[in-house]
């Protein structure tokens, strides 16, 4: 059966550099941080004070606020910046026929709910005398569903309704670039027409910080200034600097964008996955599974490693994943393809993050250059990759683009300039 072209025709976001493409151009360009000091709760007690945080989201949910959902916020405030930037009618394509697949985050329970309604509590003879009263005081319906992950798919559903396949990933770091690669292979083989495709994060929060900072796996060190804190494959690096926001893409196939008047942004040619199971943050010894995920991508786009222009690595500014990212893009497609890490930007999105850098390699792709890797003062030797923490201004055909998920999910995809 013959296979369809696809590409990205809209998008929409809420992110660290801002909503709008001139916006993350500028920042891409210019190195210019998203991260800024934590407003939506008191780091009074915490090591880490900054993040990336979309300046939109970035408010105290405490009091009044108590029952607001940053995921649902940066959903919404994506779909409807996609909505706005496409001319893209739903009823003239079947609703079976348009499908979505997201990246998200796993629900956790708001501790400071949980904690106050156990406060609430009065046991009697070994019995709560007051749980139905205790749980509608500090719990609603709407609670309970935000613990349901597909809850994403709701709010998409709700502003374009669909009803043809949806799919949530919960693959953490890897999980939006997985959801992007479902939704190009549903499209590619024609499952469906179209698709909404990306990811939404909302992690930075103090019950997640409490478990980041006790394992000691981001970066506080308070040496450097917080906008230096993410530093991929610098010698200094020492964690990753948590970010959060959500990038939603409308795929189609390149025929249906061109025959319905839209523009053609950027197409999607090549997706490669592995996993390896073997330890829950260490990549494999040998970076097999990030390996295998790269070729496999070359192969699914049928490429050669001399065809890449450029490889926007997931370059989380750990130790480990560095350094296995590295080794596997010098054995896959040499020393010499330029290097791009933009979480030294915006942070870590984790559910978001493979969005958020694909929508990075649109914009780059569109406008013709590399973005520095700002906060590379002095290279990890133990790193190879062709790096640089200037922009370069250089025309690129084709992108491979990572995201490596803890418990060794790994995901690569290929993207192609329009033009």
């Amino acid at each position: 059966m013959s296979q369809q072209r696809v590409v990205i025709s809209g998008f929409g976001c809420c992110t660290p550099l801002g909503d709008h493409y001139a916006a993350i151009e500028e920042s891409l360009c210019n190195g210019c941080s998203g991260v800024r000091k934590i407003a939506k709760y008191d780091t009074a007690t915490f090591k880490s004070h900054f993040a990336g945080i979309p300046e939109s989201g970035n408010f105290s949910t405490q009091g009044v606020l108590q029952r607001f959902s940053h995921d649902e916020f940066y959903t919404r405030t994506a779909m409807e910046n996609l909505l706005a930037s496409v001319c893209f009618d739903p009823s003239a394509i079947d609703e079976q026929r348009i499908g979505c697949f997201l990246g998200v985050d796993e629900p956790v329970v708001d501790i400071a709910q949980t904690v106050n309604l156990a406060y609430d509590l009065n046991k009697v003879d070994g019995q709560f005398s007051n749980l139905d009263s205790a749980l509608e005081k500090h719990f609603r319906v709407q609670d309970f569903i935000r613990y349901d992950p597909t809850n994403a798919l709701r709010t998409v559903h709700k502003l374009l309704p669909f009803k043809g396949p949806a799919a949530v990933h919960l693959g953490l770091c890897s999980a939006s670039l997985q959801a992007i690669g479902t939704g190009f292979q549903a499209v590619q083989r024609g499952r469906v027409d179209a698709a909404i495709v990306g990811g939404i994060s909302a992690k930075v929060t103090a019950e997640h910080y409490i478990g980041l900072e006790s394992v000691d796996i981001i970066a506080t060190d308070e040496r450097l200034d917080p906008m230096e804190l993410s530093r991929p494959f610098d010698a200094r690096r020492s964690g990753y600097l948590p970010a959060e926001g959500a990038v939603l893409f409308l795929v189609e196939p390149l025929e249906a964008c061109l025959r319905a008047g839209r523009e053609p942004l950027m197409e999607l040619v090549g997706f490669g996955t592995s996993t390896n199971a073997s330890h829950i943050v260490k990549p494999a010894p040998d970076s097999a599974e990030m390996k295998m995920a790269m070729t496999r991508a070359l192969s699914n786009a049928g490429l050669r490693a001399r065809d890449i222009g450029m490889v926007n690595a997931h370059g989380t500014s750990t130790i480990l994943n560095d350094f296995h990212e590295s080794a596997a893009i010098c054995a896959v497609l040499g020393e010499q393809v330029p290097v791009t890490a933009n979480k030294s930007l915006h942070g870590h999105m984790i559910a978001a993050a493979g969005a958020m850098e694909t929508l990075n390699t649109l914009i780059s792709l569109r406008s013709g250059f590399i973005p520095g890797t700002i906060n590379l003062e002095s290279r990890d030797p133990d790193c190879l990759v062709n790096v640089s923490p200037f922009t370069l201004r250089r025309p690129m055909d084709y992108c491979l683009k990572n995201s490596f998920g803890m418990g060794g999910l790994a995901a690569s995809m290929i993207f192609k300039r329009i033009g």
